[in-house]
Formats: structure tokens, C-alpha cells, sequence
């Protein structure tokens, strides 16, 4: 029986192949007008007036080389464009990737220190360098005692230079984040199942029939998964020929591209269980899908977004956005566990709200 009605469901949704074919061209389309509108600034991108750069103490602050070298570095800092900050404790490579800073100075217990450059940054994390370097020289030669006559600083410098993100130009990124935020429309797809029930009085109908709900919702679900993961593979495809969009780790992209599409077509089941009403479903959705697509870059890119890091980290589709694109230009992603787990989290609480949904209504007799 199960069988049955996902194949039903599934003519249902080729009757109204005009919504599909939209959710295939649409995100075409947006990726050729968006590229070509922010190409120049992705790729001409300067960093503002001021350089960031933090520090932090590997042991403690009372050090005195230490404490020396680091208040002498701050007024430095003060006379140039640095704008230095502590993060105690916090972990330098992360730090300098995540907060997109010159680098990174952690302080030695020896008086020593290391410099995690920033490697798209390369200019900005030599002068940090060039900045520390001659404040150590100078604390060496005259502030030290009995240090007058050395050239320099025997302190233990250390530069290292952690893999940061490759630049990526504006046709891979809105190549990628366009069809991210499409797959989450997935809803739309599904307005051929809502349209026949509504008219033809189908639900009422399956409710007679014995099906438990959870049969009843997987009818629906399985072929709205199927017609948007092709769907949205489909786009990635047309991208990728027609624009060059370069997708890394094809089989790993694909897969978190399927995971996105199982967890926006459940999101979408969940609000038509509880509001039996495809228009006020598909409102719903889009505002929420629109408010994570804001926050996950989907519209500005998350590189260069003021938005509170907080906002981005609750949104899926900036977890997405960000695994897909680090694996385009780097070829991996700490991003992709995060991705994976959002969108498996999010499927699976909001299939179970859309069953009990179904299963109250059914009680209620409506």
C-alpha cells in the first residue's frame, strides 16, 4: 500500500513539473546575476583602515620578559593600524581562521613567543611580525639589563603558518550557496501532494484506510526527497557545466547536498501536518529559510558578513554553506560534521513533530 501512494504521490508532483522546472532554473539564474554582481569585490576584497591581530599567555601574565614584550607591542600597536587583542586560552590557528586576523602572538614562559600568520592575510601578518620582532629588539637592547650590547633578542622565535581558507571566487561560492537555499524551498515541490489532497479530499480519505502515520508521512516524504535531490543536483550539474562552478569532494558534496534536501522536505511536512494548509505552509517556511539564509550567507557572502557570530553558528545553511565551499577550495571542511549533523538533527525532530501532528488531528476526529 505504502508503495503504492509514494508512486501516486510521486505523479501527483510530475503534474506540476512548471514548480519544478522553476526550482531548477531559478537558482541558474541567480548564480550567473550574483557572480556577476560581487565578482569585483570577492576578488578586489581589502581588509578596512585597521589590521586585527590577537595574543595570548602561555604562561602567566607576570612573566616579566613577557609582560615587558607585550605591553611594549600594545603601544606599538597604538602608533600603527593594529588593533591588538587578548583571547586567553583561546587556540591560535582557529582564532586567526575564524576571526580572519593578521595573526595570532602567543607569549612565551621563556620570554619567547610564536606568531601564527594568517595566510590569506600575508602583508597584514608580515607587519605584525616586522611589529613584534623590532618591539623585541628594542626590549632587549635597552629595557633588559645588562643586554646593552646585543644586537638583538636571543628569545625563542617561533613563525607558523596554519592552513587557512584559499580564496574563492564569486561563481564557485553563489554556485554552491544558491542551491544550499533552493533545496530548503523544497516545500514548493511538494505543492502538487497538497493541491490533490485538498481538491480530491485524499487525506480524509488515507485516514479510514488504516495506515499509521508514520506510513502516511514517509508517502510523502520519500518522493519529495527523491524529486529534490535530483532537483537540486540537477542545478549543481547545469552550474557546473555552464559556469565552471567548482564543486570539491564530489561524492562528500553530493551527500550533505541530499542530507540538506532530507531535512528542509521534512521542515516543510512538519508545517503542513500541523497547518493542513499549503499556502500558510509555504509562508512559513520561506520566512524561516529566508532568516537562516541571511545569517548562513546565502545572500551576503559569511566571509565578509557583520552578522554576530552566534547567528551565523545557529544556522544550518551557514553549517552547509560553509562545508560545501571549504571543500570546493580546500578540499575538506571541519565544517562537514556540523552540516551532517544539523541536517540529520533537524529531519529527524521535525518528522517526528509531523507524525504526532497527524496522529492528534486524527484523534480529534478532524
Amino acid at each position: 500500500m505504502i508503495r503504492y501512494l509514494i508512486k501516486n504521490n510521486f505523479k501527483l508532483m510530475m503534474r506540476s513539473a512548471t514548480n519544478i522546472l522553476l526550482y531548477i532554473v531559478t537558482p541558474v539564474i541567480l548564480v550567473a546575476l550574483l557572480s556577476s554582481a560581487f565578482g569585483d569585490m570577492m576578488e578586489k576584497y581589502e581588509s578596512g583602515d585597521h589590521i586585527k591581530a590577537a595574543y595570548s599567555f602561555e604562561a602567566e601574565e607576570t612573566d616579566v620578559k613577557a609582560a615587558m614584550l607585550v605591553e611594549g607591542v600594545k603601544e606599538a600597536a597604538k602608533e600603527g593600524d593594529f588593533v591588538l587583542s587578548e583571547y586567553p586560552g583561546a587556540d591560535p590557528e582557529k582564532t586567526v581562521r575564524d576571526e580572519e586576523m593578521a595573526g595570532f602572538i602567543v607569549f612565551k614562559k621563556d620570554g619567547g613567543y610564536t606568531v601564527y600568520e594568517n595566510g590569506e592575510r600575508k602583508y597584514e601578518a608580515k607587519a605584525l611580525e616586522y611589529l613584534i620582532s623590532s618591539v623585541d629588539k628594542r626590549i632587549a637592547r635597552y629595557m633588559i639589563p645588562g643586554t646593552g650590547e646585543r644586537e638583538g633578542s636571543d628569545a625563542d622565535i617561533t613563525v607558523a603558518h596554519p592552513a587557512y581558507m584559499e580564496p574563492i571566487n564569486a561563481v564557485d561560492y553563489y554556485g554552491i550557496v544558491e542551491v544550499v537555499y533552493f533545496g530548503w524551498c523544497a516545500v514548493v515541490c511538494g505543492a502538487g501532494i497538497f493541491t490533490a489532497e485538498k481538491k480530491y479530499h485524499i487525506g480524509k480519505k488515507l485516514k479510514v484506510s488504516g495506515l499509521s502515520e508514520t506510513k502516511l508521512f514517509l508517502a510523502r516524504f520519500v518522493p519529495m526527497l527523491l524529486v529534490v535531490s535530483i532537483s537540486s543536483l540537477i542545478t549543481a550539474a547545469i552550474t557546473a557545466i555552464c559556469f565552471g562552478v567548482h564543486w570539491g569532494e564530489l561524492l562528500l558534496s553530493a551527500l550533505i547536498v541530499v542530507l540538506s534536501a532530507a531535512a528542509a522536505t521534512a521542515l516543510g511536512l512538519m508545517f503542513y501536518n500541523i497547518t493542513q494548509n499549503a499556502v500558510v505552509t509555504i509562508i512559513a517556511v520561506f520566512a524561516m529559510v529566508w532568516i537562516a539564509g541571511f545569517w548562513g550567507g546565502s545572500f551576503e557572502t559569511y566571509m565578509f558578513s557583520a552578522h554576530p557570530r552566534i547567528l551565523k553558528e545557529i544556522s544550518p545553511i551557514y553549517h552547509i554553506n560553509r562545508a560545501l565551499t571549504e571543500l570546493s577550495c580546500m578540499g575538506r571542511s571541519e565544517y562537514v560534521g556540523s552540516a551532517a549533523v544539523f541536517c540529520l538533527g533537524i529531519m529527524l525532530v521535525c518528522s517526528c513533530i509531523a507524525v504526532t501532528a497527524g496522529q492528534i488531528r486524527r484523534r480529534i476526529g478532524e
